[in-house]
């Protein structure tokens, strides 16, 4: 008979226990998902964080083999949403989106987010990358980048211009620009892109910076006119419109991205499962044509991918914020 002493067996039993762990946590992970699983979209319905988040669940439910159920949360820049995500179960059937405001804009400029990014969130996956697109009313009397700021400045402060969100890209854009082209504009903010496009169409306002996806529709109708793009290089789909290098304004290139992330403490094996259904999900022909339409630069990867992408993008904004001085309450 072999003797244990108490230290013996109180390592054992500790070896015992942490095996058990694992075994139950790999088993958890090979039941992923048992049952719906739903991703918190942090902006009111019709923007493109929507219209993005929604293309990629409908494939990678399919990899999945359960329901993805959208839930819109709006406010506060996407903050509400964000910080409710954060409050979730950390077991992987809460799946928040991460756009380039709630992930790398917000920090700078509120007090008070509701969430830290570096505690609270453990990134999944990189969507990809769209452009902006600055829009006008037809009833403005400008076609061009250059007409708008020679129009804005013989009417300092009277040009009206929807803002998506206090820190959206669709409002630090337009500022941005404004501030190197030494415009005053007037800015009327909404909850969100779709409350901004509302606005736009109806002519409560004269001008909007928004994601292609979202205007684009509205665009090709013809009942919004482009101007100019803030890619590296011009739409597929708006070829005739110039990009603002194209305009004069050299460097002047803004990406907005979406990806997804879930509560810290998520099991790794729960990530890779949620990482490899995205993944399969983009590189769908059916899914993958659908974002391209709707002007999405797919990008893909590992989850470090997206943690490299906050990390760039967060210090880049977080200059143009404190030269601005935005802040929100």
């Amino acid at each position: 008979m072999v003797y244990l002493g108490s230290f013996t067996r109180i390592a054992l039993s500790s070896l015992i226990l942490a095996l058990g762990v694992g075994v139950a946590s790999a088993a958890h992970a090979q039941r992923f998902p048992t049952k719906p699983v739903r991703l918190i979209v942090p902006f009111p319905p019709g923007g493109s964080s929507d219209v993005v988040g929604r293309i990629v669940v409908e494939g990678a439910r399919d990899v999945l083999g359960q329901p993805i159920v959208v839930e819109n949360v709006g406010g506060a820049g996407g903050n509400i949403g964000t910080a409710r995500g954060a409050k979730a179960p950390p077991d992987g059937y809460t799946v928040v989106e991460c756009t380039i405001g709630t992930c790398a804009i917000n920090p700078s400029i509120y007090a008070n987010t509701g969430y830290d990014l570096q505690k609270d969130f453990a990134p999944v996956f990189l969507v990809g990358g769209v452009m902006n697109v600055f829009t006008v009313h037809p009833s403005l009397p400008v076609k061009t980048i250059k007409e708008f700021v020679a129009h804005a400045k013989a009417n300092p402060g009277k040009i009206v211009m929807a803002v998506g969100g206090i820190g959206s890209s669709n409002h630090l854009t337009p500022v941005w620009f404004a501030n190197i082209a030494d415009l005053k504009l007037l800015y009327v903010p909404f909850k969100g892109s779709g409350d901004s496009i509302t606005a736009l169409l109806g002519g409560e306002v004269f001008a909007f910076v928004d994601n292609e996806p979202s205007i684009l529709p509205h665009i090709q109708s013809g009942r919004i006119r482009a101007l100019s793009v803030t890619g590296p290089k011009r739409s597929n789909h708006l070829p005739n419109v110039p990009t603002m290098i194209e305009s004069g304004y050299k460097d002047f290139v803004v990406e907005p991205w979406f990806g997804f992330q879930v509560p810290a403490g998520t099991p790794r094996e729960v990530i890779q499962t949620l990482n490899s259904a995205f993944n399969t999900a983009v590189q769908n022909p059916r899914i993958r044509k659908r974002l391209e339409e709707s002007g999405v630069r797919v990008v893909g990867g590992p989850p470090e991918r997206l943690a490299q992408q906050i990390s760039g993008e967060y210090a880049r904004w977080a200059k143009v914020v404190k030269a601005n001085n935005i802040r929100a309450e």
